[in-house]
């Protein structure tokens, strides 16, 4: 330093070249660490849809009471259905009441039974399910002997 206070020509010249490369430095980072983070990339996404069918044939056999007021049903086998999670099997009497069985899709042999306040046909529907989405009946009407 001079006597008066003001720093050497020297001092001078160092301490402007470092503020203008601090100022390079920190006008540039940011541009740098960026471009190191341009681009992108796309994930191909690709949407079907699934129409669930209907089981196909069945096997078992069905009885009524005597008064034909409540009908048993026993299925032994029904088709699968490819990608199902379970099978709903429903059996409404001619009164309209219904009575369901929820199966997983590893079986496909249930029991049902219903009471009818009412004689006439009773109506067997099966369907699959997948996950929560359910398919097409297999529709059958039944009629006591």
């Amino acid at each position: 330093m001079s006597r008066h206070g003001t720093p050497p020509p020297l001092h001078r010249l160092r301490l402007l070249v470092g503020v203008v490369v601090c100022a390079v430095i920190f006008t540039f980072a940011p541009t740098i660490a960026q471009a190191a983070f341009v681009g992108s990339a796309t994930a191909t996404m690709e949407v079907r849809t699934y129409a669930i069918p209907a089981p196909v044939g069945i096997t078992g056999t069905f009885s009524c009471t005597t008064n034909k007021l409540s009908m048993t049903v026993t299925l032994t086998d029904f088709g699968a259905v490819n990608r199902a999670t379970g099978y709903t099997v429903t059996l409404t009497a001619p009164s309209g009441q219904v009575t369901t069985n929820n199966l997983p899709a590893t079986s496909r042999a249930t029991t049902i039974t219903r009471a009818s306040s009412t004689v006439g046909n009773y109506t067997l529907r099966i369907r699959a399910t997948v996950g929560s989405w359910t398919g097409q009946n297999l529709e059958r009407v039944l009629t006591c002997p």
